[in-house]
């Protein structure tokens, strides 16, 4: 249960099969009431409704926004839709959650944060990878001393085939599958100053990174792997000898000098290897929730839409890269950080 003070009143819109089995459930978890839900199919929303306890169901967002008058909007439509509907909540002081990406762009993302920060509102991405039990110690372990700073960062991140077709996100590997390992080289390893990448079509790629820092990494991405067993396996390196380890997002084991000093390896069994708590799910609509409840600031919120803007950046910088065959540096936006409140 969340430390949140208060139940909060929510609004979701978007019930497609994400929604319904990922982010619909964590609301049972926390101190909340769903005072709406909508979906262009008013079926689809009327049936969310009725299965997690709705109050109500609406076909258009802004008429269940001016009826319901939410504390916090939760948007599952695709980015395109994220952006129109983030700023329809801001406009009425309302604070969002999206799921990821974030908007089609790092511009239109950027649009966002500065919405949010002349509103004065929470506005964040739906990126588990930060908020999962295993990150949270890889982060502790991070801050030590002992461990000193991450000199090299490796991905493998592998799934079944994605079709890749024109103007449909969800089928886009690099951009709907791949964007959750792009976040999270830049929440562990900071601001990327140059990338490089190569492909094998829109199936399989091969990126190196130099971080501001200073630090290395690569990145090697694949649909030709299975949906059976897909692979993510992340390598964090310190300056003495110290690696971190990291499978699924769920397992970490943290070594030095070849010795294992830590780790996380919970025992459960769910169908799929999933756990909404282990994976981050519940965990990033707890920040949401406290955030909503007043107990948790917008700084102190790892997913802000202006890190989206960063992640979103470092994946346009790929495709310039593969488009030039050259390095190629991410854009940089202004300050776009929402007020601390």
């Amino acid at each position: 249960m969340s430390t949140a003070a208060k139940e909060v009143r929510i609004a979701a819109v978007g019930c497609g099969r994400h929604a319904t089995s990922r982010v619909f459930p964590c609301f049972a978890k926390l101190p909340v009431r769903l005072v709406g839900v909508c979906d262009l199919d008013p079926a689809l929303a009327a049936a969310n409704a009725r299965r997690f306890a709705g109050e109500s169901s609406f076909s258009d967002a802004a008429t269940m926004l001016d009826q319901v008058r939410p504390d916090g909007l939760v948007v599952c439509a695709g980015p395109e839709a994220h952006v129109a509907l983030a700023l329809l909540a801001l406009q009425r002081g309302i604070a969002v959650y999206t799921e990821k990406p974030a908007a089609p762009s790092a511009a239109d993302a950027w649009k966002v944060a500065q919405a949010a920060r002349a509103a004065g509102k929470l506005v964040m991405t739906g990126f588990k990878y930060r908020y999962g039990r295993a990150m949270d110690k890889v982060k502790a372990i991070m801050a030590t001393p002992a461990f000193g700073k991450v000199v090299a960062i490796n991905v493998l991140r592998c799934s079944g085939w994605m079709d890749n077709l024109p103007g449909q996100s969800r089928s886009q590997f690099l951009l709907d599958f791949c964007c959750h390992p792009i976040d999270m080289v830049c929440y562990v390893g900071g601001e990327v100053d140059e990338v490089y990448a190569i492909a094998h079509g829109q199936d399989s790629y091969a990126i190196t990174l130099r971080f501001a820092s200073g630090a290395v990494g690569t990145m090697m991405f694949s649909s030709r792997a299975s949906w059976a067993r897909p692979v993510d396996r992340t390598e964090i390196l310190g300056e003495r000898g110290h690696v971190i380890t990291i499978d699924d997002q769920i397992f970490m084991r943290y070594h030095v000098d070849g010795a294992q000093k830590d780790g996380h390896d919970p025992k459960f069994c769910t169908a799929g290897s999933d756990s909404m708590e282990e994976t981050g799910f519940i965990g990033e609509m707890r920040a949401f929730v406290e955030h909503l409840a007043g107990t948790r600031t917008i700084d102190s919120v790892p997913s802000r839409v202006d890190e989206s803007v960063k992640s979103l950046a470092l994946y346009e910088a790929i495709l310039a890269s593969l488009a030039s065959g050259k390095p190629e540096r991410p854009a940089r936006f202004a300050a776009s950080r929402s007020s601390g409140a």
